[in-house]
């Protein structure tokens, strides 16, 4: 076929987004493929970001077709974010360009051996290289307006990153996120492009997985991680070898009155106060997005103790209680008002 159109949908949300990836990554080969997006109206924070890096492996598997866009210049709002540039169409701010404002931060892509070698020049853990960028991003998702709340969303941004920088041996990862003043509501989507959590979780020799289902079901649980368990010969010392438990607590406070979605592999899992279900998408790497719902801000204290209380009631976990405890007592030193 000489040529084939794509036609972008008129709302990028979520499954619409996972939905239209999976359409046009089965397409038959074609010497043109041209995407046209000039239905698109809205779109939102992980679809800029799953949609930009998809359509640019995909360009990047069809390198002998040719690829065109057409009919985008009425997307401002994504081409200000860095979506176009991130697929190298030569429209908008690149990735970075643009600066936050108080409703949103624009695509961001860093690579890892640049926080590692920055973190390794100051001579700290690249975890407080983390901590800073965690604190930016939560900042500008909670309005400067609630000090419990933006620590808590920090603490979720940190541990997030920190999984990519320690685990996902990736060379780079981007992210970006919004905040939804019609919702009251913020969300964060960040993509990496490494070994994915199977293959990361598969060194611990205690978990038998054979799936990449069951591989992002474990690594919800508190206390599995790749690189520390029980019965290993050598743990990691000091203040962030604590590993194992920021998914399981990010993923539990995104339940009370926003979302958790990550996906690795060939599968994904969607998680909020009403369902869980198994999204069926194929990413390289690994895709999360939380969304915090900021009226439920009042009960979020309460639910980190009774985490913190859950995961200290566990019998099999990899990191003692008191390091549980130390792990987590930041966030509970106030309380929400």
């Amino acid at each position: 076929m000489k040529e084939l159109i794509i036609l972008v949908p008129k709302y990028l949300f979520f499954e619409d987004t996972i939905e239209f990836i999976n359409s046009f990554k089965d397409l038959r080969n074609s010497k043109k493929y041209i995407f046209d997006f000039k239905n698109l109206i809205r779109i939102d924070s992980i679809s800029l970001l799953l949609l930009s890096s998809e359509i640019h492996l995909f360009k990047k598997a069809n390198s002998e077709s040719e690829f065109i866009a057409k009919n985008f210049t009425h997307c401002t709002y994504p081409a200000h974010m860095g979506f176009f540039q991130s697929f190298g169409l030569n429209h908008g701010k690149f990735p970075g360009e643009a600066k936050n404002n108080n409703r949103y931060i624009p695509i961001r892509i860093y690579k890892t051996n640049d926080i590692k070698q920055v973190a390794r020049d100051m001579f700290v853990n690249p975890g407080e290289i983390l901590e800073d960028f965690a604190a930016e991003i939560s900042n500008v998702l909670t309005q400067g307006k609630d000090e419990n709340l933006f620590e808590i969303l920090k603490y979720c941004v940190r541990e997030i990153l920190r999984n990519i920088v320690e685990h996902s041996e990736s060379d780079k990862f981007g992210f970006c996120a919004q905040y939804l003043p019609s919702l009251n509501k913020v969300s964060f989507a960040v993509l990496d492009r490494g070994i994915g959590i199977r293959k990361s979780i598969s060194n611990n020799p205690k978990l038998n997985i054979s799936t990449d289902l069951e591989a992002i079901q474990q690594s919800l649980l508190p206390g599995v991680s790749g690189k520390v368990y029980a019965g290993q010969k050598r743990k990691p010392k000091g203040e962030w070898a604590n590993s194992g438990y920021g998914l399981f607590m990010t993923s539990n406070i995104c339940l009370n009155g926003g979302s958790f979605f990550i996906a690795s592999g060939n599968n994904g899992i969607f998680k909020s106060e009403k369902e869980d279900k198994i999204i069926n998408i194929k990413i390289d790497g690994t895709a999360l997005n939380l969304t915090i719902n900021l009226n439920q801000k009042n009960d979020l204290n309460e639910v980190l103790k009774n985490l913190r209380d859950n995961v200290s009631s566990k019998v099999n976990i990899t990191a003692s209680k008191s390091s549980m405890n130390k792990h987590t007592r930041s966030l509970h030193n106030k309380e929400i008002n």
